[in-house]
C-alpha cells in the first residue's frame, strides 16, 4: 500500500506541503480561454462581461474588439437597469471603450444608492459610477452598506460590502472591521485549503474585495500569511472550472493573489520529470507565482532530499542552481550523491527578498531515482518430480533465447533461478513485477507464475507439471516461456523470451477440440426474452365466469322470490347518493376486472368511496332518529306532540 501511494504522488508530481502545489499553467490557460471564448458570439451581456475580464487577466487579445465595444454600448439605453449597467461599464472598462454617462444613467446610479439597499445592488450602483466616472456622497454610500449589513451580515454580503468600501473615497474602516468576520467563517479542508461555503465565486469575491479594500485603506487584511497560501491552494484547486462565471471569479482572484502589497503566494513545483535516472540527473524546481509568472532571482535551497523507504538523507542544505534557458527555472544534480532506486522527498525553501511572498518555505516535492537493473545467472531446466536425480539446468544470458527445447511432462518439474541486480551498486536487488508467462503458441492461452526471492535474494520458479495440469487445462503442445521484470524505480524494465517448453499431459486430460485465445471479436449475444405461459383454454375462462357471476344471480333470484321491501326506501338525497355510490363501486369493480390497473381503480375508488361513506352515514343516521320517534310515538300516545315541543324547547 506504501509503494502505491508513493507511486501515485511521485506520477502526479504532488507538493504536500502548505506551498501552492500548482500554479496556471501555459495548458490551464489555454483551457480556460476556450470556457470564455463563446461569448464572443455576443448574445448575453454577462458573457461578454466575463470574457473581456478573462482575457484581460490571462493577457490574451480580444477578438473583434470593436465590434465587441460596439455590442456593449448598444446595450446602454434609457431605462436600463443598474445591473445591466453594472456590466456594461464593466465589460467597457475591460475593453477599453468606456461607456458615456447619461443623464438617466446617472439618475438611475443615485436612485439605487438608498437605505433598505442590499450589499449586492449597492454594490452594482456605486461601481457602475465609478466605471461611468460619477461622483458620489461617500457618507450616504457608506450609511447605506451598514444598513446593508445589518439587515444581512453573510459572508456573500459581506464581500459585497468589502468591494463597496474599496471604491470609496474616506474613512471606511467599519467595513474593514468586517474582514475578520469573513475570514473566520472559512472551512478548512484538509489541512491544507480554506473556502467559504458557497464555492468558487463566493470565495474569489471575498478574497479580492477583502484585498481591495485592505490596500484602499492602506492596512494589512486581518489574513495570516498561512490563511492566504490556503486560499490559494483552493482556488488552484478549482482551475478545472467549466463555467465562464467561474472561470472570471477564478482569474479576479488569483491576479489579485499576483499583484497586492500584502501577499503573494509562491507555487514550487517540479519543473523536471519526476524521475531521474543518469540519462537526466537533474530535479529542475519552478518557483513562480500563481499565474506563472517568475518572481525575479531568487535563492533556492534544498533542506534536504530523504528516502521514503528507510528515510536515508542524500541531500542537506544545498543551493539549486539557476536554469539560464529558463526563468524561474533551478536545478540539483540529484545522481552525483550515488542515491539507491526508489522514491525522495525534497524539501525546498525560497529565501524571499519581496516581503509579501508567502509559502516558500519548506515544499515538498516528491521524486523517485530510476536506476537499471541487469539478470544475472539466469538458469532453467527440468527435474524429476521425486528428486531421484539432479535438476538438469542450462544457462541463458540475456537477451539470448535457450537454442534447444525444453521437454517435460507429468512426471516432472520445470525450474527457473535467476539474480536481478542493480547496475548503479551491483548489489542484488528486489522488483515489484517478477513474472514467468508461459505461452500456448498454437492457442496463445497465457499462463502467468509470481518468481518469488529466497534469503539469498535468488528469484526462483519451480512448478510440478502434474500439480499444474488444471492451469494448463491439459493441453499438451509446445509452450514460449517469458521473463518479466518491471518496477516504477526501474529504467529498463525487461520482456524476456526465455526459451520453449514442450509439456507433455496425459491422453484423458487433453480437450478434444483446441481453443484459441487470441483477441478478437467475438459472436454478438442476442437477448431473448421469455416466452409468455400458455394461456387456459376457452373452457376453462368461460368457467370461471360463470361461477363469479353465480352469487350476483342467486341475489336477484333470491330477491325476486322473497320480495323487495320498495316503500320504505327513504325520498332523500342521502339515500340516492348512497344506493348510486354502490352501484358505482360494483360497476368500477367490473371495469378493474376487464382492463383497469388497480393504482387507477384505487384512485376512482377514494373519490367515490367518500361520497358513498358521508352518504350512508347519514342515511342511516336519518333512518335510526325516525324509527326513534315512531317508537315513542307508540308508548306516549295523545301525549307525545306536547311532550316533544317541550322537549324542543328545554334544548333551545
Amino acid at each position: 500500500m506504501r509503494r502505491g501511494a508513493l507511486v501515485i504522488l511521485a506520477l502526479l508530481g504532488v507538493s504536500s506541503a502548505l506551498s501552492p502545489s500548482t500554479y496556471l499553467t501555459p495548458g490551464d490557460k489555454e483551457r480556460l480561454k476556450l470556457v470564455l471564448e463563446p461569448a464572443w458570439s455576443l448574445s448575453d451581456l454577462a458573457q461578454v462581461l466575463y470574457a473581456s475580464a478573462g482575457y484581460k487577466h490571462l493577457g490574451q487579445p480580444i477578438p473583434n474588439v470593436q465590434g465587441v465595444c460596439n455590442f456593449v454600448k448598444s446595450s446602454v439605453s434609457d431605462g436600463v437597469t443598474v445591473e445591466t449597467l453594472f456590466l456594461a461599464s464593466s465589460a467597457g472598462k475591460a475593453l477599453g471603450c468606456p461607456i458615456e454617462a447619461s443623464a438617466s444613467s446617472v439618475q438611475a446610479v443615485s436612485e439605487a444608492i438608498r437605505e433598505g439597499a442590499s450589499s449586492q445592488e449597492l454594490f452594482h450602483a456605486v461601481t457602475a459610477a465609478s466605471n461611468l466616472g460619477v461622483d458620489l456622497d461617500a457618507a450616504k454610500v457608506l450609511r447605506a452598506t451598514q444598513m446593508a449589513l445589518k439587515k444581512d451580515d453573510s459572508v456573500l454580503s459581506l464581500g459585497y460590502a468589502f468591494h463597496v468600501g474599496a471604491q470609496l473615497r474616506g474613512e471606511v474602516g467599519s467595513i474593514f472591521e468586517r474582514i475578520e468576520d469573513a475570514v473566520v467563517q472559512a472551512d478548512e479542508v484538509d489541512g491544507r485549503m480554506l473556502q467559504f461555503e458557497g464555492g468558487l465565486s463566493i470565495t474569489a469575491l471575498v478574497l479580492s474585495g477583502a484585498y481591495k479594500l485592505a490596500e484602499a485603506s492602506n492596512k494589512a487584511p486581518p489574513i495570516k500569511p498561512d490563511q492566504a497560501v490556503k486560499f490559494a491552494n483552493y482556488l488552484m484547486s478549482r482551475k478545472s472550472v467549466q463555467m465562464s462565471k467561474g472561470v472570471y471569479y477564478l482569474l479576479e482572484a488569483v491576479s489579485m493573489f499576483t499583484n497586492n502589497k500584502f501577499h503573494v503566494p509562491v507555487a514550487i513545483t517540479l519543473a523536471s520529470n519526476v524521475a531521474v535516472s543518469a540519462e537526466a540527473p537533474q530535479v529542475q524546481v519552478r518557483v513562480t507565482d500563481l499565474k506563472g509568472n517568475s518572481l525575479g532571482s531568487l535563492k533556492v535551497t534544498a533542506n534536504s532530499a530523504t528516502r521514503e523507504s528507510d528515510e536515508v538523507v542524500i541531500i542537506s542544505k544545498e543551493a539549486l542552481t539557476p536554469v539560464s534557458s529558463a526563468e524561474g527555472v533551478y536545478e540539483l544534480d540529484v545522481m552525483s550523491r550515488g542515491p539507491d532506486r526508489g522514491f525522495y522527498r525534497l524539501v525546498v525553501s525560497v529565501d524571499a527578498p519581496d516581503a509579501r511572498l508567502v509559502g516558500h518555505t519548506a515544499a515538498q516535492l516528491t521524486f523517485k531515482v530510476l536506476t537499471a537493473i541487469d539478470i544475472q545467472g539466469v538458469e532453467i531446466g527440468t527435474a524429476d518430480s521425486d528428486q531421484s536425480t539432479a535438476p538438469n539446468l542450462k544457462k541463458v544470458t540475456y537477451p539470448n533465447t535457450l537454442a534447444e527445447v525444453l521437454v517435460a511432462d507429468q512426471h516432472q518439474r520445470v525450474m527457473l533461478r535467476f539474480v536481478v541486480r542493480d547496475t548503479a551498486s551491483g548489489r542484488p536487488t528486489e522488483v515489484h513485477q517478477a513474472f514467468v508467462k508461459i505461452t500456448h503458441i498454437d492457442s496463445k492461452r497465457e499462463i502467468i507464475f509470481v518468481a518469488e526471492t529466497d534469503a539469498n535474494d535468488i528469484y526462483k520458479f519451480d512448478i510440478d507439471v502434474s500439480n499444474s495440469m488444471k492451469e494448463f487445462g491439459g493441453v499438451s503442445g509446445v509452450y514460449s516461456v517469458e521473463l518479466i521484470i518491471g518496477d516504477a524505480s526501474i529504467s529498463n524494465p525487461t520482456l524476456w523470451h526465455l526459451a520453449d517448453l514442450s509439456l507433455t499431459f496425459p491422453e484423458a486430460a487433453s480437450p478434444t477440440q483446441p481453443q484459441d485465445y487470441t483477441y478478437k471479436v467475438r459472436p454478438e449475444i442476442k437477448h431473448v426474452f421469455r416466452s409468455p405461459d400458455q394461456r387456459p383454454s376457452s373452457v376453462v375462462s368461460r368457467t370461471f365466469t360463470v361461477l363469479c357471476v353465480l352469487p350476483l344471480l342467486m341475489l336477484l333470484i333470491m330477491w325476486a322470490k322473497l320480495g323487495v321491501n320498495v316503500a320504505n326506501f327513504p325520498i332523500t338525497l342521502s339515500a340516492f347518493a348512497f344506493h348510486v355510490g354502490l352501484a358505482v363501486i360494483l360497476g368500477l369493480f367490473c371495469l378493474f376486472w376487464l382492463h383497469l390497473d388497480m393504482f387507477t381503480t384505487l384512485r376512482y375508488l377514494f373519490m367515490i368511496g367518500i361520497v358513498t361513506f358521508f352518504s350512508g352515514n347519514t342515511m342511516l343516521s336519518s333512518i335510526a332518529a325516525k324509527r326513534k320517534e315512531q317508537e315513542v310515538k307508540m308508548v306516549y300516545g295523545p301525549y307525545y306532540n306536547r311532550s316533544y315541543r317541550f322537549s324542543q324547547l328545554q334544548q333551545k
